[in-house]
């Protein structure tokens, strides 16, 4: 074998404080690096440890910021101060320092990350090629505030401009289509500012387990209405309308309530109370799987569960409380995948919504779209371009050592 094609060695590191979408990403595609006979490290939080141990993977802990609720978009003052402490100097002084001690632990041929956006910074202070997985809509909000407080901060940490620079990586990877997220969606300035730090910007496709590729289709299921708006807690009153709503159709209900604590007990009490005999379920604790069941969902239009309600060809329902969610959900049902619910629509407004979702009069049209997602492999996508990058670095490295 050629000395520039044997296996990579390639670290991935993952943000989980927001969401686990970022962890579920770099576990997929490490497992299929490893699966493709390379070498594989997955970095996170020691909250996160246990998913990549339960994926077989090698796990790296990082430390991470205190948990943090991303604002919505358009949210106040205070909720942007908020994101500033993902560009506060001790978060990412910390950050570069666990991620430039993985680096030298696993000596890997690349790095790639998912909202640890100094990863990438790290990798070019070791001179390694590096990818970063962003959706798109994301320089919108939050990464349209952080961004630059992160070059920012970089600076008056001492870092070099070319290091810093690396913030987005040598490659911006999309985990989805442009159909869904196009970049001319983002803000002129905030898309002028990525073409000057990443040297490439491309859209891969979905980022997929095999259950997901290859499991049923809302057609092929029992009748279940899902409602999920989110684990915020913004979306609670239109979940107990949603719950009121759908009382009298004669269809199962399974419901995702937001994450545990006194605010969630209170929540089920009333669900339960509204809804006797639906199904309940905790935020990270089952409701993937409910949504994996679904014919049809109640969402917030948030891209994470839209996205897998699309891959499940399930006819969704919104009732969005954010600008972004309001965008998503505009975008899907302009396709005639989906309906929007005002926030001061009537129940039986609602109730007319759901109905008309469950009879499913344009599910050809669900299956489709379902099936076009499904066939655009991210994680083979990701592979060939990294391959590609750690065989051009091998062979310059090669030219440098002659």
């Amino acid at each position: 074998m050629n000395d520039h094609d044997r296996p990579m060695r390639v670290l991935f590191v993952a943000f989980s404080r927001s969401s686990l979408d970022h962890i579920t990403r770099m576990r997929i595609a490490a497992s299929r690096f490893a699966e493709a006979g390379h070498e594989v490290a997955v970095a996170v939080h020691a909250e996160a440890g246990e998913l990549v141990r339960e994926a077989g993977l090698p796990w790296i802990e990082i430390d991470e910021i205190e948990k943090i609720e991303m604002p919505p978009d358009g949210s106040g003052t205070e909720d942007h101060d908020r994101l500033l402490d993902l560009a506060a100097p001790e978060y990412i002084a910390n950050s570069l320092r666990d991620e430039l001690r993985a680096i030298d632990d696993f000596w890997p041929d690349a790095v790639i990350s998912d909202m640890r956006n100094t990863a990438s910074v790290a990798a070019s202070m070791r001179d390694l090629p590096s990818f970063t997985c962003h959706d798109l809509h994301r320089f919108r909000h939050p990464m349209r505030t952080v961004l630059p407080e992160i070059l920012t901060t970089l600076e008056q940490l001492g870092v070099g401009r070319f290091h810093a620079r690396k913030a987005l990586g040598d490659v911006l990877l999309a985990p989805g289509l442009p159909l869904l997220d196009p970049l001319s969606d983002l803000p002129v300035e905030t898309a002028g500012l990525i073409a000057t730090l990443a040297a490439e910007i491309r859209h891969i496709g979905p980022i997929l387990d095999d259950r997901v590729r290859t499991g049923s289709l809302a057609v092929d299921r029992p009748p279940l209405l899902h409602l999920d708006l989110g684990a915020g807690g913004a979306g609670d009153k239109d979940l107990l309308r949603a719950v009121a709503a759908a009382r009298g159709l004669g269809v199962p209900m399974a419901v995702a309530l937001g994450a545990e604590g006194p605010e969630s007990d209170a929540l089920r009490r009333e669900v339960e109370a509204a809804a006797a005999g639906a199904e309940i379920a905790v935020f990270r604790h089952g409701e993937a799987d409910l949504a994996d069941r679904a014919t049809v969902a109640v969402l917030h239009g948030g891209r994470a569960s839209a996205m897998r309600a699309l891959l499940n060809a399930t006819p969704m329902v919104f009732m969005p409380h954010a600008e972004e969610q309001r965008r998503n959900a505009a975008r899907i049902a302009g396709f005639g995948l989906g309906a929007v619910v005002e926030s001061d629509d009537p129940v039986e407004t609602v109730a007319t919504r759901l109905a008309a979702a469950l009879a499913t009069p344009d599910a050809e049209d669900h299956v489709a779209f379902a099936a076009l997602l499904r066939s655009v492999d991210g994680a083979a996508a990701m592979l060939d371009r990294v391959a590609q990058a750690v065989r051009i670095h091998r062979i310059r490295r090669g030219l440098h050592a002659r």
